[in-house]
């Protein structure tokens, strides 16, 4: 160093201070090359670590301590925290070609004009390496100004030495890469907006492709920022401010920082808040600028080498005045430098050089000044002092710019590897599909889209089950729902078994974006419709049929019957159209007095009801369709045992209902496996799982479709509210990809959810999933926020987010949903906005009829009986439409030529459209659509068992058509 610089230096103006601006030359895809320099530049991907233990965390930050050594060793590098924003744009860019069905169009911009509306923030981590120097500085300005006076540039780069580059910059790609990082090059548009940002505050529009010079890098830097005392004035083209923005310096830091915890401090942007004229929490956006070097061994020994004499200098100078004493600190100072290159020798510490930076930008000055006081009061809370650089703003904003350098070293830290990279800057929240439908967003640290598909399993070769699991009214059942809408506009069979009676408005919403929809209640118009010698191959019905026979029988009767139905099984198989009801009459006609009382006691159940569904006179009528679509059934008057008692202890209706249900399950799993139909994606849906695991056909039913899922191209999206039956059933938990955890309560099914989450039994955890779907405020219900385990084993809390009002009213899955009885008319916003998530919740004045909505949705767009055919090979398209009663009009059916559906209803008007202007969201980190309200436990459960479990079966009305009768 020469001696002008050391004094320069000496008083805090280095000659890094007076350099010139970068000028850029070229941008390619990972590469950055200005006058005096060439640059590598990556993007590192988000480490999901919100909810990691410890043990992981340690381990990460181990191999990125190791990793850094390794590649980054002596490199001068620039690490920026940076935030973009989700656009619906980009959103609709990226599901193009995903959906096919119905108006897919409507429903993508539906869900990106709730994207553009949550305005939500997304994180960038952007690495550069200092590849080379391309000139020495002072020829550099020599040459500069004599271009500047000539109004020319000598400034070129050369194929060759871009070939150069790009090889440097490829080879560091692969070995950043495979590290903790999983780091990637960075396309050259993202290396424009990186620098065009800092010049703007805003997005400028760069060439998306190939190698960006001349005029187009004019353009990114065209601009005019003015440094003040404290602060920057930041000009747009037009002479306005755009923004005002202060750099802050982080000078001092604890001698010890922990991590997990404070020592997190670039993890952290994301939390800082300020509070507004209101007092209310808003969301501060700081941004930071890094440079930094890694010292190998060599060059971390002669720092600490250089330290320690200085402080023994400083001592010895000391002892040598008339005080003759030392300084404690310049003593303990020489001690530490003994210390650390003892631990540089025998143990591998190494050391990193950093320079932190912070970056508040406001619209306003008296915005910024809150802002700066709350990154101030965030850090001081951590022991972390920051400080804005007074006098120092341009050459700090400009240090912090793409191809520039240091430019104020001594506001920087020496430290160990592990204290810097256990900031964590790589930290946060990333879960979910990588692309496909949008299902809500992160809550962690790192806010960000959430995507899921509950199709994709089969397509990556995966297994294919999603397991939404929590208690009642927390909004499972309503995210199932979504994905289940999600699966049929990409053209999928979505069956959804409602075994409650409240799903019917997925239907509606179906309907209102033209996705061929119906509302199936399988009645005794069904008559054999669930009869299992009828949906069955002979093979399996020769065993299936008999057991769901034996299972109609009171249980005095089942140890004489077992042999008699077998042998009348046998002989019905060999007639021309086997059904279940043949083998009663054979049982009725036979010779022994016994095997009679077998044949009437089965008919006098089947006769009536939905035992006619089960084993009645077939009618030939199927009860389900194969055609692409979301159908969602219901069995109106099903009654199912409590999974606690015993078979022998069931009523009559109680056995027919299994029976109903066992034909229903079986229909499912023969579609399912149907070779001409094994092309084509089907996502089976099943609501209050729990009531099936504890019966062996149900836990038969999932654990078949659970396996076989992959091989047909069959996904299984369930829910229940009990993740300790879903443990018994260990060929299940096998095949789970995806799962969504709502609170619990009880110490035995909060343990067996955070087993299936794969995270510790311990208290935090325990907190966390009892508390997961209470508000801030402690006394209401958040709904619809859940813990995300996804298919590649990660774990984030995540908020299910329905796209519009308009949808979220169809997705009421109370009484109040009856509004799309009239879908022509505009709804209007209530004085409080419905909750949408309360898909579970009964309230007191429902308590009488549960299913009354469902039953009326289902009146609005029920399917007629249709003749059961074989599948065409061309697909056959049916249009379920809704009507306002009264009167029903007549059934209405598509051409089974049509390729696409007809749509019978005419559109709705400009209000009631799904993308129209009459949506109204809560801004980003509000509650979900809908006020929070407060949860009664008692009374919730008390509905639900009196719903689900009703002393006095349900009778049929005059007709025998087995319809509730609903009285006002």
């Amino acid at each position: 160093m020469k001696i002008a610089d050391k004094l320069l230096n000496l008083v805090g103006i280095g000659r890094e201070r007076g350099l010139p601006p970068p000028r850029l030359v070229a941008i390619a895809d990972g590469l950055l090359v200005t006058e005096r320099s060439a640059e590598a530049w990556f993007l590192i991907s988000v480490a999901n670590t919100d909810l990691a233990t410890e043990g992981e965390q340690d381990a990460a930050l181990d191999a990125a301590v190791s990793a850094a050594a390794t590649i980054l060793g002596d490199r001068l590098s620039h690490l920026k925290v940076v935030w973009g924003r989700s656009t619906g744009q980009d959103y609709i860019d990226s599901v193009a070609g995903h959906y096919r069905l119905g108006d897919h169009e409507a429903w993508a911009q539906t869900r990106a004009d709730r994207i553009d509306e949550m305005r939500m923030p997304e994180r960038y981590v952007a690495l550069g390496v200092h590849l080379s120097d391309r000139d020495p500085r002072a020829t550099a300005q020599v040459r500069g100004s004599i271009s500047d006076a000539l109004g020319t540039t000598s400034w070129r780069v050369s194929a060759r030495e871009l070939a150069h580059l790009d090889e440097r910059v490829r080879k560091l790609a692969r070995q950043l890469g495979s590290t903790v990082w999983r780091a990637h090059t960075a396309p050259a548009e993202v290396i424009s907006w990186l620098i065009s940002r800092e010049m703007h505050r805003g997005a400028v529009a760069a060439p998306r492709r190939g190698l960006i010079t001349g005029a187009s890098l004019a353009r990114l830097t065209a601009g005019r920022v003015v440094p003040y005392t404290d602060h920057l004035r930041i000009y747009d083209t037009r002479g306005q401010i755009a923004a005002y923005t202060s750099v802050l310096a982080m000078t001092d830091f604890p001698e010890e920082l922990e991590t997990p915890g404070a020592g997190e401090w670039l993890r952290t942007l994301s939390e800082i808040k300020a509070i507004d004229d209101d007092g209310d929490e808003i969301d501060v956006t700081v941004e930071a600028s890094v440079r930094f070097r890694v010292l190998t061994k060599k060059t971390a020994r002669h720092l600490v080498d250089e330290t320690r004499k200085s402080a023994k200098e400083q001592r010895r100078s000391a002892a040598k005045g008339t005080a003759e004493e030392t300084a404690d600190e310049i003593v303990e100072t020489e001690r530490i430098m003994r210390e650390v290159k003892r631990d540089i020798n025998r143990s591998g510490l190494t050391l990193v050089e950093d320079h932190p930076r912070l970056l508040v930008s406001a619209d306003s000055r008296e915005d910024l000044e809150a802002y700066v006081d709350a990154v101030i009061a965030h850090y001081a809370d951590r022991g972390i002092t920051v400080a804005a650089g007074a006098d120092e703003q341009r050459d700090l904003w400009l240090e912090s710019l793409p191809g520039d350098q240091l430019r104020v070293p001594d506001l920087g830290h020496v430290r160990e590897s592990t204290a810097f990279f256990g900031s964590w800057f790589w930290g946060g929240a990333s879960i979910g599909d990588a692309t496909g439908p949008a299902i809500g967003y992160l809550t962690g640290s790192t806010p960000g889209l959430v995507r899921f598909d509950a199709a994709a399993g089969s397509a990556l070769g995966d297994a294919t089950t999603t397991l939404f699991l929590g208690r009642s009214g927390r909004g499972k059942t309503t995210a199932a729902m979504l994905g289940g809408l999600d699966s049929a506009f990409a053209g999928a069979w979505v069956p959804l078994l409602d075994l409650k009676g409240d799903a019917a408005g997925v239907s509606a919403v179906a309907a209102e974006y033209g996705v061929p929809t119906a509302v199936i209640e399988i009645t005794a118009q069904f008559s054999g419709a669930a009869d299992l010698l009828r949906v069955l191959p002979v093979d399996d019905a020769l065993l299936q049929a008999p057991s769901q026979l034996m299972l109609l029988l009171p249980p005095h009767l089942r140890g004489a019957a077992e042999a008699p139905v077998m042998a009348a099984t046998r002989a019905e198989i060999q007639s021309p159209d086997p059904s279940s009801w043949g083998v009663i009459q054979r049982l009725c006609a036979a010779e022994s007095e016994t095997t009679r009382t077998v044949g009437f006691a089965l008919r006098d159940l089947v006769e009536t009801g939905l035992g006619s569904v089960v084993a009645g006179p077939p009618s030939g009528l199927s009860s389900l369709t194969t055609n692409p679509g979301l159908w969602v059934v219901q069995m109106p008057g099903l009654t199912l045992p409590s999974p606690e008692s015993a078979p022998e202890s069931w009523s009559p209706i109680e056995r027919v209902g299994m029976a109903c249900l066992r034909g229903c399950l079986a229909w499912m799993v023969r579609t399912t496996g149907r070779r001409e139909f094994r092309g084509r994606s089907k996502v089976v849906i099943v609501p209050e799982v729990h009531l099936l695991t504890k019966t062996p056909d149900g836990a038969s039913f999932l654990d078949y479709i659970a396996r076989v899922g992959r091989a047909l191209g069959a996904s299984l999206v369930l829910d229940t509210q009990d993740p300790a039956s879903i443990l018994k059933l260990p060929g299940l938990v096998e095949q789970i990809t995806t799962l969504f955890a709502f609170s619990l309560r009880s110490r035995e099914q909060v343990d067996s959810l955070l087993e299936l989450l794969g995270r510790p039994q311990t208290a935090p955890y325990q907190t966390l999933v009892r508390g997961i779907n209470t508000a801030a405020n402690g006394k209401s219900i958040r709904h619809g926020h859940c813990i995300m385990r996804d298919r590649w084993d990660e774990v984030a809390t995540v908020q299910i987010d329905i796209p519009s009002q308009r949808v979220a009213e169809l997705l009421r899955t109370t009484p109040e949903s009856e509004h799309d009885l009239e879908p022509t008319q505009p709804i209007l916003a209530p004085y409080e906005d419905p909750d949408p998530f309360a898909d579970d919740e009964e309230d007191l004045d429902d308590r009488l009829e549960p299913a009354a909505a469902a039953h009326a949705q289902a009146e609005a767009h029920t399917q007629e009986p249709v003749k059961d055919e074989p599948l065409p090979s061309v697909p056959v398209v049916e249009t379920a439409t809704h009507h306002t009663p009264p009167p029903p009009p007549a059934p209405t059916h598509a051409a089974p030529t049509h390729p696409e559906p007809t749509h019978a209803a005419p559109p709705p008007p400009a209000a009631a459209q799904p993308n129209g202007q009459d949506h109204h969201h809560p801004a980003r980190y509000d509650e979900p659509i809908g006020p929070d309200e407060v949860y009664d436990q008692e009374a919730d459960e008390a509905a639900y068992n009196e719903a689900m479990y009703p002393a006095d079966p349900t009778p049929t009305n005059g007709n025998g058509s087995g319809k509730k009768e609903h009285v006002a």
